[in-house]
C-alpha cells in the first residue's frame, strides 16, 4: 500500500487531499492541530492522525524518522488575517513563514533521504502562486516555495523523486485533490 503524508490536512487543500488519498486506497497520515477534525476524518475514511504543530521540529524528526512514504505533501496555507502588508503584526509575519515555508523546508529535509535511497517518491508543495491579487506575504511565500521547488528538481532530477507545486485554487478542492491523486498513481 502507498503511504502519503499531508501536512494541513484539517482544512481546505490539505483536507480534500487527505481524504481524496485516503479514499483511493492510500495510507494517508494527516498532520494537523485539530485533534477532532482528525478524529473525524480517521472514522470517516481511514486517515492515521497525526495531531501536532507543524512547526514543532522536535516531533516533525521523530514521525520523520519512521515514515516510509511514496509522497510528501505540504498543505499548511495559514495565513494571517489579511491587511496591508505595514499593518500585519510581526508575529503575523513570523507564523506565515515559519508555518508555509520553514516548515516545509525542514520536513522535506527530514523525509528526501529515505526517498532517494528508495529512488522514487514524490513532493507536491501547494502554495499560493504569485498574482496581483494575492496579499503580499502569500506572494512573497509563493515564490520562495517556486524556487524551492526549482532547485529541488534540479539537484535532484536523477534521484528518482518528483516534485511539483500546485496552487489550490479556491474551494472546492476536491477536484484538485482528484486531479492530483490520479496524478500520483493507483494502489500498490
Amino acid at each position: 500500500m502507498k503511504a502519503a503524508l499531508v501536512t494541513g490536512a484539517t482544512r481546505g487543500a490539505g483536507r480534500a487531499i487527505a481524504v481524496a488519498l485516503a479514499m483511493a486506497g492510500w495510507r494517508t497520515y494527516a498532520l494537523g492541530r485539530d485533534r477532532a477534525v482528525l478524529d473525524e476524518m480517521r472514522a470517516g475514511c481511514g486517515v492515521q492522525p497525526l495531531a501536532m504543530d507543524l512547526t514543532d521540529r522536535d516531533d516533525l524528526r521523530v514521525i520523520a524518522g519512521d515514515m516510509r512514504l511514496d509522497a510528501l505533501i505540504h498543505a499548511p496555507l495559514r495565513w494571517p488575517q489579511e491587511g496591508r502588508f505595514v499593518d500585519l503584526r510581526e508575529a503575523d509575519i513570523d507564523m506565515a513563514l515559519e508555518v508555509n515555508l520553514s516548515a516545509t523546508l525542514h520536513l522535506t529535509h527530514a523525509i528526501l533521504p529515505s526517498m532517494i535511497a528508495a529512488r522514487s517518491g514524490h513532493i507536491v508543495l501547494i502554495s499560493p502562486g504569485v498574482s496581483p491579487d494575492r496579499s503580499l506575504v502569500r506572494a512573497t511565500v509563493g515564490s520562495a516555495v517556486a524556487a524551492f521547488a526549482d532547485g529541488l528538481r534540479s539537484e535532484f532530477a536523477s534521484s528518482g523523486v518528483t516534485v511539483q507545486t500546485l496552487d489550490p485554487g479556491m474551494p472546492p478542492f476536491e477536484g484538485m485533490a482528484q486531479s492530483l491523486v490520479k496524478s500520483l498513481g493507483g494502489r500498490d
